[in-house]
């Protein structure tokens, strides 16, 4: 079950000394020194970086929103309402509207202030509701500012603040409750595909395309060498048609040499290194 929507702000170290004689093996007639252990690794001592991988209606007035980290291996699933969502994606896509949205009208008013925002952290869940902060820089000073984490991510997408998480939100991509069917991170092709409803399809202008939607690619993978880019709808693998999640992983298993994209209206295949 995914979470509605909310935000507030979120090391030990041991250092082991020898002596000199000690460290050269111990006096005469004492067992040398035992090797000091590895120490156990320990999670991030501080917000972790993260950004949006899937945007996904999940019902008639509920989208899904998924903030994943820099390796594609964690994600914080966060429900938002629709109005919210749409918010994000229009400012993700940088899409222009007649008229300025509230948060393109926010976000004005702190240029025209001269405030910047800093960051946007989502800092904890509590009693199901997900909570953030705003880090706004005004007047020479950092303010904290409380905030929905929808909210906060539009205001993030239109001023290209960049967005953090409390490392204990983060789960694993196949752990239980993620949306199987929505979202699914290839890692050996270096890329996180979404399932691609036909109204996310009509808002891509692509209404009547099929295929999966890619969310974000790899800096140097092989999907991204091949020229994938964000934004692409994948409608083959190696002459395999893709409609589904389930069958890109079937497709992606037998192969992957070849990738067929639709993008800006027109369909190409590209060829994997």
């Amino acid at each position: 079950m995914f979470r509605r929507n909310r935000i507030l702000i979120p090391a030990a170290c041991v250092l082991v000394l020898f002596s000199a004689r000690e460290a050269i093996g111990g006096a005469k007639g004492k067992d040398p020194a035992p090797a000091p252990t590895a120490p156990a690794p320990t999670a991030p001592a501080g917000p972790v970086p993260v950004h949006i991988s899937g945007i996904q209606m999940i019902g008639p007035e509920q989208v899904l929103l998924l903030l994943a980290d820099e390796q594609e291996e964690k994600m914080v699933p966060i429900s938002v309402g629709r109005d919210q969502g749409i918010a994000i994606y229009l400012g993700k896509m940088k899409t222009d509207t007649p008229r300025p949205m509230t948060h393109d009208l926010l976000a004005n008013i702190l240029t025209l202030l001269g405030a910047v925002i800093e960051k946007i952290t989502v800092t904890e869940l509590k009693n199901d509701v997900y909570f953030a902060e705003i880090s706004l820089r005004a007047g020479g000073k950092i303010h904290p500012v409380d905030a929905r984490p929808s909210d906060a991510i539009a205001l993030a997408v239109r001023t290209g603040a960049p967005i953090f998480a409390a490392p204990a939100l983060l789960k694993p991509l196949d752990s239980t409750g993620k949306p199987d069917a929505t979202i699914h991170a290839d890692r050996r092709l270096g890329m996180t595909l979404q399932k691609l409803d036909p109204d996310l399809a009509e808002s891509l202008g692509a209404d009547g395309v099929t295929g999966v939607l890619v969310s974000s690619v790899l800096l140097g993978g092989p999907a991204g060498r091949a020229g994938v880019k964000r934004g692409d709808i994948l409608r083959a693998i190696d002459g395999r048609p893709v409609l589904t999640l389930a069958a890109y992983r079937e497709a992606a298993d037998a192969g992957g040499k070849s990738l067929t994209v639709w993008r800006d209206g027109r369909e190409a295949t590209l060829r994997t290194p």
